[in-house]
């Protein structure tokens, strides 16, 4: 079969094109994979930039690009553990690990199938926690040892920390895109999903008060203002729905100055206890978060009885003297502060409510917050050698023994002893009265 005279035409055309344009046709070969590559990499990102509705989020605080809060964080990235609800650590990065030498070193196994958003495996010299009196050192490229200067049975639980490469790249579900500053202050930033599922972009915006976030989200600035202390000014704006949400991170707590010799007599910490009004949110029974591991049930109940906290306080010297408190607290807390100050009041021991903007230096009651670490260790506060923040100047032998026993000790079913034994004690001594959890509020606009 003969080929037809047109068709041989156009084959010498095409031939005598490409011995002229060769390098020309060659280029435009290798720009086109490129661009195919480009565009098979970047797609994602492109169909959720340009095709998903950005979810415009506002978040209260202060944070630089090395101090993002927790919610941003753990959608970026991922530590060598995470925590379970209860706060103990679970598997992570690293698949398992086990602590030697008395819980001063940690071995950790990490997996071998994670990868950064760059796109490179995650090996153990990548992990860079900075963390004062730990040395670690990668003894391969998935097994990193921890060294500890002295034994830290909650070790595993600084490790849940989100790692990071330069540049904010991580291992989550989303990638930080860009990030507007005003000064060292992130003003707001970008998230993108790094997969190609129909995850909506994120785009974050922080500011100083609750009252000029409020205001944005009247603007329109933001759809949703997440994890205030109060919806008020908003709750009836337009078309919103209000999520009400208690948070167990968090205590407000009513301190007693264990060195003013009003509040020396464990009977008047006590009596004063049971004289606080019940209190519209959920109850704190201990400093340990009611949702821990380690949190325990059975001690001393506080609960609001003027009878009992008038017999306790006619047991004092305040029955006998003119005694007066003065209730030092902060704006958030005024009204919590004025309701105790008032039951105080009719007990007979007058008491003053005064605002401060910063822990006085030797106030005698205080009413603030105190956060709560997911273990259970709480050597910092009530520790008598942690003087920058034992606010309260509590001190006894017992109480610090079962702290320092607790953070060396790395079973968990005898930690909970400890634990337990600390809570009974210390709540018992009442060097501060934990009060309750605080309710947090996310407003979203309606659809």
């Amino acid at each position: 079969m003969t080929t037809p005279r047109s068709v041989r035409i156009l084959f010498l055309i095409i031939v005598e094109l490409a011995r002229k344009y060769t390098r020309s046709l060659v280029l435009g070969f290798f720009i086109g994979l490129f661009l195919s590559f480009v565009f098979w990499k970047t797609y994602p990102y492109v169909s959720t930039s340009f095709f998903l509705p950005t979810e415009r989020i506002g978040l209260v605080g202060d944070f630089s690009p090395s101090t993002l809060p927790q919610v941003i964080q753990d959608q970026v990235s991922i530590g060598l553990t995470s925590l379970s609800a209860d706060g103990a650590p679970v598997p992570a990065l690293a698949s398992s690990w086990e602590a030697t030498n008395s819980g001063k070193t940690f071995i950790f196994t990490m997996r071998s199938d994670m990868k950064w958003h760059t796109g490179k495996s995650v090996t153990a010299h990548d992990i860079n926690y900075n963390i004062r009196g730990v040395t670690l050192i990668p003894t391969g490229e998935h097994t990193l040892i921890a060294y500890l200067q002295y034994p830290y049975s909650p070790f595993p639980t600084l490790v849940a920390k989100p790692v990071f490469l330069p540049g904010l790249n991580g291992i989550g579900p989303y990638k930080i895109g860009r990030i507007q500053l005003s000064g060292g202050s992130v003003k707001s930033l970008q998230l993108y999903p790094t997969d190609e599922s129909n995850k909506q972009p994120k785009r974050y915006t922080f500011y100083q008060t609750e009252a000029l976030a409020k205001l944005a989200f009247k603007l329109g600035e933001i759809d949703e203002l997440a994890d205030i202390s109060s919806p008020s000014g908003i709750a009836d704006w337009g078309n919103i729905h209000i999520d009400e949400h208690t948070n167990y991170d968090r205590i407000v707590t009513l301190f007693f100055n264990m060195r003013n010799p009003e509040l020396s007599d464990k009977a008047v910490r006590q009596g004063l206890a049971y004289g606080i009004p019940d209190l519209p949110w959920e109850r704190a029974g201990s400093p340990i978060s009611n949702k821990s591991w380690a949190y325990a049930k059975n001690v001393r109940k506080y609960a609001y009885s003027p009878q009992e906290a008038s017999r306790l306080l006619k047991t004092t010297h305040l029955a006998t003297t003119s005694a007066e408190l003065t209730l030092s607290t902060f704006p958030a807390y005024l009204d919590v502060a004025q309701q105790i100050a008032a039951a105080w009041t009719a007990l007979g021991v007058k008491t003053t409510v005064q605002v401060e903007s910063a822990v006085p230096a030797n106030y005698q009651v205080l009413l603030s917050a105190q956060d709560v670490p997911p273990d259970p260790d709480q050597y910092p506060f009530w520790h008598s050698t942690q003087t920058q923040t034992n606010v309260t100047g509590y001190a006894n032998v017992k109480i610090d023994k079962l702290l320092e026993d607790g953070r060396q000790e790395l079973d968990q079913e005898k930690r909970k002893i400890i634990y337990t034994d600390f809570q009974r004690r210390l709540v018992e001594e009442s060097p501060a009265i934990f009060l309750y959890y605080p309710n947090l509020f996310t407003v979203k606009r309606g659809k």
